[in-house]
């Protein structure tokens, strides 16, 4: 994700019709910016559910590896997973540190911060999740495999509109419940 100061930068280069505009742009953002071009530099990319996604991920990694840019390619994620991965890299042995930069350590750590949120609560009712048919179906289908469920007192939490194997029904036929039990007679 960019700072909002550097969309513009992100519309010069993808406007950019020809090879050589494209260094021009990407010299000159260096240069403003001071940044040394020869510094190692490591990149995530991840994409949605939407078809245009694989294009455009190996777009950007062809741009990358050809400005000697590491790419660590995370396939399907959330925008919060990507951010997750980032910050978990960046801050990396500092007194920062976040976590371990992977599916895993993101689903363990926001698990263990939800149950602690959740520790002294007494969920009642259904939660229905509608994940518009993107990514955060399956995303949100392996989460739920690190919470305690309904069973074993946890939320229970159903999930609706999570086909991401038709692109023509991404954000189609989304709705939103509630579920909530009877009020008791008191």
């Amino acid at each position: 994700m960019l700072e909002s100061d550097w969309e513009k930068y992100a519309t010069d280069l993808a406007n950019a019709m020809t090879a050589e505009e494209v260094a021009k742009v990407y010299n000159a953002i260096a240069s403003k910016h001071k940044i040394n071009l020869s510094a190692p530099a490591v990149v995530y990319v991840a994409r949605d559910t939407r078809a245009s996604g694989l294009r455009l991920v190996e777009a950007l990694t062809e741009a990358l590896k050809a400005t000697n840019t590491e790419v660590t390619n995370h396939k399907y994620a959330t925008t919060p997973q990507l951010h997750y991965y980032t910050r978990c890299t960046n801050t990396k042995g500092t007194q920062d540190d976040y976590g371990e930069p992977s599916e895993q350590g993101y689903y363990e750590k926001y698990a263990a911060a939800w149950k602690q949120v959740m520790e002294h609560v007494k969920p009642q009712g259904t939660l229905t999740v509608d994940c518009a048919n993107g990514v955060g179906g399956p995303k949100l289908k392996e989460f739920l495999k690190y919470l305690p469920s309904a069973e074993e007192g946890g939320v229970d939490i159903k999930i609706v509109n999570d086909d991401i194997v038709k692109p023509e029904s991404l954000n189609a036929n989304v709705s939103y419940a509630l579920q909530t039990p009877p009020a008791s007679p008191n």
